[in-house]
């Protein structure tokens, strides 16, 4: 990982790089321009906080989508294999809205993608181009996922703090 000089309380420090912010950028521009989502629509580093018995995790969803005044499509930025580490960052979704979980994950490493149907887990492509558009996604919200379960959710944190605490 790269480091940068900035500052910080004790003077100037080292701080790790955002190696992942030209891609971002990419993406939410291909997902304004050639998508059809609107900017306001598109989050950025959504936090989340994963508490289980006796740890806390700080973690984040690199991009939120959010349709119809909930989370459809989340996107996650990640070194490394992208098959890997889907079902990470299906834990993330499901743990961000456990009441209406998005419906699509995206799993890349700013130049692979896995993009994965986050009820089923299936694989619906492997480019940004298989993205579905807005108006795709709106008629897909249509759909209600399944709300998770006190213990699914239990097991949701606990999946999303190996991939992002352990792995």
């Amino acid at each position: 990982m790269a480091f940068v000089q900035c500052q910080c309380e004790t003077g100037v420090c080292e701080c790790a790089q955002d190696v992942f912010q030209e891609p971002r950028e990419r993406i939410v521009k291909f997902l304004i321009e050639k998508k059809g989502y609107r900017p306001e629509e598109i989050k950025l580093l959504v936090p989340l906080v994963v508490e289980i018995p006796g740890k806390r995790l700080y973690t984040k969803i690199d991009i939120v989508v959010e349709l119809e005044g909930r989370p459809a499509m989340c996107i996650r930025l990640h070194e490394g294999s992208v098959v890997s580490r889907e079902r990470g960052t299906i834990a993330a979704a499901r743990v961000l809205s456990p009441e209406a979980p998005p419906l699509i994950c995206v799993q890349t490493n700013g130049e692979e993608y896995s993009i994965v149907d986050c009820v089923t887990k299936k694989s619906l492509g492997h480019k940004l181009e298989d993205l579905p558009a807005r108006e795709e996604l709106l008629a897909l919200l249509k759909r209600k996922p399944p709300r998770l379960s006190p213990k699914q959710i239990d097991g949701e944190k606990k999946i999303l703090f190996f991939y992002d605490g352990v792995g």
